[in-house]
């Protein structure tokens, strides 16, 4: 006994010690090993996770040491516990901050991403999403929560047209600003603890601005204290059929999954009359036995439908 209790104590400590980081992004590494994080100076895609830990910064931005910003894989960066500012250009659909809550400042260049968790990051302070590219469609982000980052005071959004929700509850900073670039829902709710308040532009609202440049007021918004997503209006612009006309296949397109469910697709005759029922393979209805005529095409999902009305020739 006395035998495997000194194994124990030899092991256990080399065993903590010898916990790594993988990080499969050779320009993250090199990043990691050019200022010093990364002990064992080597390109071999780890880093040990006590050398994450004294990193409370990456700028890829304006510290890249090959002037290339650029990490396609941010794997790994979840052990930087202490992680308190992250500037980057990547174009993952969707990012993980959990074990960062540390996390203050956040600069991120990114046209790709369908969503954005801020829930697990209790210390955000500064949110910028940029899309330098201008031949991509707006992302399709539709809320951003800092109800858990009371501090969070300055947010900066770019082509976020989809925007639907912005909750701010809890916010204790002193001074909030908001700019959206490009615009967002027309319908746009943001949520407060006090709406009212908000709206009459008391304190501490009064000391809130919301621009669509920086300069000139965002109109196109509303306070609230429960902001409700409208599924409808996700379900009508997310799903389409084409071609139209048609003349032997139509397919479902679907932009984006967000958690809604394809069951199943109702084709109705002009008079109403149910023709065929369609619950698999919608990439490829058949249409080629149908008259020629115009038919209502109902897009069932588990948040709601969308009918739409297709010619077939």
């Amino acid at each position: 006994m006395k035998k495997l209790i000194l194994t124990l104590l030899i092991l256990v400590p080399f065993a903590i010690k010898a916990q790594v980081t993988l990080i499969p992004d050779q320009n993250f590494e090199n990043y990691l090993v050019h200022w010093g994080y990364d002990s064992d100076g080597l390109i071999n895609g780890q880093i040990l996770t006590s050398d994450a830990l004294t990193v409370t910064e990456l700028d890829f931005i304006d510290n890249s040491p090959n002037n290339f910003p650029y990490v396609g894989n941010l794997d790994g960066f979840n052990d930087f516990t202490n992680l308190e500012i992250l500037k980057v250009i990547n174009d993952a659909t969707n990012i993980n901050f959990s074990n960062l809550s540390n996390l203050k400042y956040i600069y991120l260049d990114n046209c790709d991403l369908t969503a954005f968790d801020a829930t697990p990051l209790s210390s955000l302070e500064e949110l910028i999403l940029e899309c330098s590219s201008l031949d991509v469609p707006p992302r399709e982000i539709r809320e951003l929560d800092f109800s858990n980052s009371p501090n969070f005071s300055y947010l900066n959004v770019r082509e976020l047209s989809y925007l639907e929700r912005i909750s701010l509850r809890n916010n204790q900073a002193s001074s909030v600003s908001i700019i959206l670039y490009g615009g967002a829902d027309p319908d746009l709710c943001i949520e407060v603890d006090n709406p009212l308040d908000a709206t009459n532009n008391l304190p501490p609202y009064n000391n809130w601005s919301i621009t669509w440049d920086g300069v000139h007021d965002y109109t196109n918004f509303y306070f609230s204290d429960l902001c409700t997503l409208s599924l409808e209006k996700f379900v009508n612009e997310n799903f389409k059929i084409y071609p139209n006309p048609a003349t032997d296949y139509v397919a479902v397109e679907q932009k984006t999954t967000d958690g809604v469910h394809l069951q199943a697709v109702q084709i109705l005759d002009s008079s109403g009359k149910l023709v065929r029922s369609v619950k698999e393979n919608f990439d490829s209805i058949n249409v080629s036995n149908l008259n020629k005529g115009v038919y209502l095409f109902v897009i069932q999902t588990d948040k709601g439908n969308k009918t739409e009305k297709i010619i077939v020739q």
